[in-house]
């Protein structure tokens, strides 16, 4: 039987198209940029505020801190114009905790918890996706948790399709990057350029996002190149 060899640039295009198949191609980033920040200075920028946090500029990185006797995770925000669509990424690094939010809302909002509209949880081990809206920032759920009252088994079933868990391995050790794309009632999330996460739902769709904000756990988060981009 004879045995044919195949060449090395017939190889590669058979590699590349399996490739692409098992590997979702990266969206096209939105077209303009709202605000952008490298953190290169000494200090954060006017724009970003900060609510009990000790998050400093250190070595061109945003490091995120959450104070020791803290009763809340570290906030560093920013105010947004009343948006509906838009995408935010940004570089990030474990350093010390093992968990950051992106969080996204509308502070003249009356019917969730501080205006919480969505937001999405990054770990080494899962990257959560959540309408908070309509789930479990909703304010009669949210004060039903407070108060410590057991939630029917309807509201139950409810937050099940509020959220969208995925499971993942990062190497805590190692830069990685987020992007996370609000479109419409659907909310994506890709690491390192693949998608890892879709959640579709009604809260999603509110239409006068003003505020976002880098929660870190605990100590410490290193953040870099970050932008917040509309269509």
């Amino acid at each position: 039987m004879q045995t044919r060899l195949i060449s090395l640039p017939v190889f590669l295009t058979v590699l590349l198209t399996l490739f692409s198949v098992n590997r979702p191609a990266m969206a096209e980033p939105f077209s303009t940029v709202l605000f952008e920040d490298e953190f290169d200075g000494t200090e954060l920028k006017k724009e970003w505020g900060s609510w009990k946090s000790e998050s400093v500029v250190r070595e061109g990185v945003l490091v995120g801190i959450t104070p020791t006797d803290a009763d809340h995770p570290s906030v560093n925000s920013l105010k947004l114009p009343p948006l509906s669509d838009l995408e935010v990424s940004v570089s990030f690094k474990f350093a010390g905790s093992d968990r950051f939010n992106i969080m996204f809302r509308d502070l003249d909002y009356q019917g969730s918890h501080a205006g919480h509209i969505c937001h999405v949880s990054v770990t080494p081990r899962s990257v959560t996706l959540y309408d908070g809206k309509t789930g479990q920032f909703r304010k009669d759920i949210r004060d039903k948790r407070k108060a410590g009252q057991k939630l029917d088994q309807e509201t139950q079933d409810l937050l099940k399709t509020k959220m969208s868990q995925n499971k993942l391995s990062l190497n805590p050790d190692v830069w990685h990057t987020l992007l996370i794309r609000i479109e419409g009632d659907t909310m994506k999330t890709w690491i390192d350029d693949r998608l890892m996460g879709t959640l579709q739902s009604d809260g999603i769709t509110h239409s006068t996002k003003s505020n976002m904000n880098i929660t870190t756990m605990d100590r410490e988060v290193h953040y870099d190149h970050f932008v917040i981009r509309t269509p």
